[in-house]
């Protein structure tokens, strides 16, 4: 008896010791990765929803009740080199072949005191342009359209945007930060790959009472929390598996987009392709519609009652730009094989299907979200710009616009942006 409770003892006094040190080391490990979180490999942060969004981006506040429901912190500073041919960018790394390709440029990320994409930390007084939008406001090159646009007018110009951002969010940005500056213009840069699909998530969230975050952590366990076990999970998937795949790997992406003066290479987001999946009477009909049609009335009543004027951005999606474009029968079915059905709710929603379209099918509604906003904008009187076909004709004159796996455009890209957006100023 008194050997064995010896050998306890001694067992004891090797194990709490271990034990302590693996709890002490995962607890620095997460503390340091969560306060240094630009070393967390892209590879972790594309493997969940919450570490991606929530722990790789820490630098986000959240409004409760839900208004605009995030933005950036104020006197925020990000630089460094950032890659946009990197397919786990897009989230989409797994399903991409490996590509030596690499177009890294120096990039900068600043806020001003209310937490938005402007270098300027101190606002003004009175703007001439207000602008708002998702993250088509955000830098996507080593110069901004924004920054391009005041520029070439000359014009001071305030910007209101975040990641994913919705109509709704855009419009209550400018109720709540735009308005007072009394503006000549104000310019709401409506993006057809989420802004109308993302709609329903806020709108659920801000009936909750919750905000953003809160409601996306509340039934996320606590271990799903942690930095250290996706970063294992992410070491066992790269390092602990010997065997050989049995089958070999079927990549969907890149696809090759003629563009009639090369044929360029590219990663899409599948997420923007469900709203292109969508008929011209469902999405007529659906919530998000309603919610969306009803906001943009609404902002384009109050811009005008106090003198300014309202334009409306039409931004199409690169896949929208490329589809016709992709004429290899096996590319042309890697896309299509992440198309849905969609039909509404009991309701009122858009809901979605896991059954794709055919080729058909999808090329006869691919255009149907930019028909419905265009017959929008032209019964309610809008100042409107759709730079689809612009884009779509520079695609065959210069060539890629958009980066190769990020959905934002190329510097080329944002030139064209300011250049148009320009145009259409001066021709008012």
């Amino acid at each position: 008896m008194p050997n064995q409770k010896a050998r306890l003892t001694r067992i004891a006094n090797i194990a709490v010791p271990l034990l302590l040190t693996l709890i002490g080391s995962v607890a620095v490990l997460e503390i340091g990765l969560r306060q240094l979180y630009q070393l967390i490999p892209l590879e972790v942060c594309a493997r969940d929803f919450i570490i991606g969004n929530y722990i790789c981006q820490p630098y986000f506040q959240y409004d409760k009740p839900i208004e605009i429901a995030y933005r950036y912190e104020p006197g925020l500073k990000i630089e460094g080199y950032w890659d946009p041919a990197n397919p786990y960018l897009s989230d989409v790394g797994a399903e991409t072949r490996p590509s030596e390709r690499s177009d890294p440029f120096w990039y900068v990320l600043e806020t001003d005191e209310m937490g938005f994409p402007n270098s300027q930390y101190e606002w003004q007084d009175q703007y001439d342009i207000v602008v708002t939008g998702d993250s088509f406001t955000v830098r996507s090159a080593p110069q901004t359209w924004i920054e391009l646009l005041s520029e070439q007018t000359g014009k001071d110009i305030l910007t209101l945007g975040a990641p994913s951002w919705t109509t709704l969010n855009e419009v209550a940005a400018v109720e709540k930060f735009g308005l007072d500056k009394n503006p000549e213009w104000v310019i709401l840069m409506y993006f057809e790959g989420n802004d109308l699909i993302n709609v329903q998530q806020y709108l659920e969230k801000q009936a909750s009472g919750l905000s953003w975050k809160e409601y996306d952590m509340q039934d996320v366990a606590w271990h799903e929390r942690m930095v250290t076990w996706h970063f294992v999970g992410y070491m066992w998937d790269k390092f602990g598996k010997e065997e050989e795949p049995s089958e070999p790997v079927r990549y969907r992406y890149p696809v090759a987009v003629d563009t009639s003066i090369e044929k360029v290479d590219t990663v899409l987001k599948d997420i923007h392709l469900l709203p292109l999946s969508v008929d011209y009477a469902t999405l007529e009909q659906s919530n998000e519609w309603a919610a969306v049609s009803e906001a943009l009335l609404r902002l384009q009543q109050a811009v005008e009652a106090q003198g300014s004027q309202f334009l409306f951005v039409y931004i199409p999606s690169k896949e929208h730009v490329y589809w016709s474009r992709i004429w290899d029968e096996t590319d042309v079915n890697n896309v299509l094989e992440r198309t849905v059905t969609v039909g509404l709710n009991e309701n009122g929603s858009l809901a979605w299907e896991p059954q794709y379209l055919s080729y058909d099918q999808f090329s006869a509604i691919y255009r149907d979200q930019m028909r419905l906003v265009e017959d929008f904008a032209t019964q309610n009187d809008f100042h409107f710009l759709n730079l689809t076909p612009i884009f779509f004709s520079q695609l065959l004159e210069q060539g890629e616009l958009f980066h190769y796996a990020d959905p934002h455009w190329n510097q080329a890209g944002n030139q064209l942006v300011a250049d148009e957006i320009e145009r259409f100023l001066e021709e008012q």
